[in-house]
């Protein structure tokens, strides 16, 4: 079988990424979580230029300060550090400043083409999310270390695993690792797993409840869809869930809680992810559109909102505050957890016939399979 799945995004040799972790595992001073996420958007406009030789003549840092929703003054020290250790450094081109990043133009080079699995890929997924902006805000860069450990992961799983079904190829980790890799305990590994959701469908095997602890043995991450596919409105959700960005951001004004545009993006990220996608075959009986989908998706989403928003109401009469570890996140886990139960609202026959159409369609195991 062919495989037909890859991660669309950009390169990073494994070189790069090897001198990173000798600085983390030798120095004094291991690279910051924004030393990695600089370097990661330096890659990116490398790519939008398309210089195999490594020299970008156009660099914006305030404006990936925006995009990411990380201040530009710890960008700006992210950047420092990549130039403190050379991984880039300044130079005047025909009289016009460019940045050069180290070795780049070495790794592309026909000599090095023949090397097996010498780069991972980075997905342009990834600046559509909160991941980065998470991370470098709880200064966890090992949160990044095992983000980008997990795509070297996938980049090789992928060229030797045939298969279309991007959630077919699986990385495991066993939370003994995790622990180690992230510096944390089970508590703190939870919560980075939590983050990097937007990108990777993860879930626990070997669960235990021992006294008041939950206690998980492996973790299994698989990539999801969009990481190896360009967005597409195939099933007319688009409009929607610009609708349901509008209601959400009256929610969080309405509620005085701070956020950014970032955090505004990884809440709808998270409601696609959990809730739209899961019903992208629930059509009206004509079989062309989607009006109950649509209803059922916008009154879910408020009602999920009126939960959270009685939560917070709770929690600042108890405690005199309120605060959201990550707003994508805590979104995320209400999604999923209010789901099952909204779904009961919906007529069986309707339910059956989306499962029956998407697995005629995919053939793959309806989304909607273990939810009803």
């Amino acid at each position: 079988m062919k495989n037909n799945i890859r991660i669309h995004g950009f390169r990073m040799h494994h070189a790069i990424l090897e001198e990173f972790r000798f600085l983390r595992d030798e120095s004094f001073e291991r690279p910051p979580a924004s030393a990695y996420v600089v370097y990661m958007t330096l890659l990116k406009q490398l790519q939008v230029e398309q210089n195999q030789r490594g020299i970008i003549k156009e660099f914006n840092l305030s404006f990936w300060s925006k995009k990411l929703g990380i201040s530009y003054s710890t960008l700006w020290g992210g950047r420092r550090y990549l130039e403190k250790h050379h991984f880039i450094k300044e130079e005047i081109h025909e009289g016009l400043p460019v940045l050069v990043l180290k070795d780049v133009e070495k790794y592309n080079t026909p000599e090095h083409e023949g090397v097996v699995l010498n780069y991972l890929i980075i997905p342009h997924a990834l600046f559509e999310t909160n991941i980065l902006a998470e991370f470098v805000r709880t200064s966890n860069p090992e949160g990044i270390e095992l983000l980008l450990s997990l795509l070297n992961q996938f980049r090789t799983s992928m060229s030797y695993i045939k298969t279309d079904a991007v959630e077919k190829v699986k990385q495991v980790r066993t939370m003994k690792t995790l622990k180690l890799q992230l510096n944390k305990n089970a508590k703190g590994v939870r919560k980075t797993l939590s983050v990097l959701e937007s990108l990777f469908k993860v879930d626990f095997s070997g669960v235990e409840i021992r006294g008041k602890q939950l206690w998980i043995k492996k973790v299994s991450f698989s990539l999801k869809p969009e990481c190896v596919e360009e967005n597409t409105d195939e099933f007319n959700v688009n409009s929607l869930m610009a609708k349901l960005s509008k209601e959400l951001i009256y929610f969080l004004d309405g509620h005085h809680i701070k956020y950014k545009p970032r955090d505004q993006i990884d809440v709808m990220i998270s409601f696609k992810q959990e809730v739209a996608n899961k019903l992208n075959y629930l059509m009206d009986d004509n079989e062309k559109s989607f009006t109950v989908r649509d209803r059922f998706m916008k009154n879910f989403f408020l009602e999920t909102m009126d939960q959270i928003g009685t939560l917070i109401h709770t929690e600042k009469q108890r405690k005199g505050s309120f605060h959201f570890y990550s707003i994508g996140a805590f979104f995320r886990m209400a999604f999923r957890k209010y789901l099952p139960g909204a779904l009961k609202k919906l007529p069986y026959e309707r339910l059956f016939e989306a499962k029956v159409r998407e697995f005629t369609i995919t053939g793959q195991e309806p989304a909607l399979y273990n939810l009803i």
